[in-house]
């Protein structure tokens, strides 16, 4: 793959990791809202939010730096 595939995973991770955070934001908003303890409200919603982001930063830097099909 080419460099412009590697820029684009990267602006793909950058895009989403904004999004995860602010979905995790907003549960551990909700759980402390609905009553639940601070380890559940609070420390779930950010470790869960850490695993997302590191599964798809692998996910993303693995496509990134595979080759083509022709490079066997």
């Amino acid at each position: 793959m080419d460099r412009a595939h590697a820029k684009r995973m990267l602006v793909v991770l950058v895009g989403a990791v904004p999004l995860v955070v602010a979905g995790a934001g907003l549960a551990s908003f909700l759980m402390l809202r609905a009553g639940l303890g601070l380890v559940v409200g609070a420390l779930l919603p950010f470790v869960l939010s850490l695993l997302v982001i590191a599964a798809l930063g692998l996910a993303l830097g693995r496509a990134a730096g595979r080759r083509g099909h022709d490079d066997v």
